[in-house]
């Protein structure tokens, strides 16, 4: 009798730390006309982190809840709190229609109720079709903003991000952020010897080289062929050539590189609040053109 006793024990124990995964299904037939104060807030954006903290502000209020994470296939994205434990955990899989949206996991202060999972549910049932269409819009605008070859932001939103910063310099001068825009020297050999299949591939390569020696902070797009544009938010003219220098040395020492004989060039330049984006750009432009000529493999700011 005593060791049932105790089994019991442990097994409330459990229950009470980790929820078992449920799911949500809801179907478009589900939603009435009728609408709700938590839909008609969801249904202002289409942006998904505004979605779903718009979602995560109204929850708050009105349950016990310490975190809350939303993962789908491609992202985790961290909303109240952070996950210390997992005790009182509550996780639900949501679907839309059939189609699968990812799950929200929530921590409860204590052991969640039968009227708390009742209320997460109806909360579900509002939050499931604006994050569908937040998601896909999400998708729709990195097919937009990303090249199709590297993955690396593209010319417009390397427009849109210049526009940003310049905004921000209008409003505080006191920051200083360069461009750089490189080149790769004798790439053009690359895809005359090897054809433009292994070309594409150097320039992937390359894309992640870059990537790799940068901040997490600093941003690099692909300008198109050879040329690629990196951001550097709150850094000087020295710090930048130490970036350059870092890149030329990495792409020295990549053996999947080294072996085409390339090499990189670049111009750069410190934002100015009075610079237009294509103003930007052609001077960086011009100071690749006297870096390349006077020999390659070097950089001018």
């Amino acid at each position: 009798m005593l060791n049932r006793a105790v089994a019991k024990t442990e097994n409330k124990t459990t229950e009470n730390k980790t929820q078992a995964i449920i799911s949500q299904l809801t179907s478009s037939t589900d939603l009435q006309s009728k609408s709700t104060p938590l839909s008609e807030r969801l249904q202002t954006s289409l942006d998904l982190h505004q979605v779903l903290s718009l979602y995560a502000d109204y929850l708050i209020q009105r349950l016990p809840v310490s975190a809350l994470q939303f993962i789908s296939d491609d992202q985790i994205i961290n909303l109240v709190g952070d996950y210390e434990n997992r005790a009182n955990e509550y996780s639900v899989m949501l679907y839309a229609d059939n189609e699968y949206l990812g799950q929200m996991i929530y921590q409860f202060k204590r052991p969640p109720s039968y009227v708390n999972k009742v209320r997460l549910e109806q909360m579900h049932r509002q939050l499931t079709f604006p994050l569908r269409n937040a998601m896909q819009f999400s998708k729709l605008r990195q097919a937009a903003i990303r090249d199709h070859l590297t993955g690396l932001g593209n010319r417009a939103l390397l427009d849109e991000t210049l526009e940003h910063l310049s905004a921000r310099l209008k409003r505080d001068n006191s920051q200083s952020h360069i461009v750089m825009l490189l080149d790769m020297d004798g790439f053009k050999a690359v895809n005359d010897r090897h054809g433009h299949q292994q070309g594409d591939e150097v320039l992937k390569q390359f894309g992640r080289l870059l990537q790799q020696q940068l901040r997490d902070t600093d941003r690099v797009f692909r300008y198109g062929g050879d040329e690629f544009v990196l951001i550097l938010e709150n850094t000087h003219s020295q710090q930048a050539e130490d970036v350059f220098i870092r890149i030329r040395d990495a792409l020295n020492n990549d053996i999947s590189l080294a072996t085409f004989n390339i090499g990189v060039s670049a111009g750069s330049l410190a934002m100015e609040n009075f610079h237009s984006p294509q103003d930007i750009i052609d001077e960086a432009d011009r100071r690749l053109y006297v870096a390349k000529v006077s020999g390659k493999n070097q950089h001018l700011s």
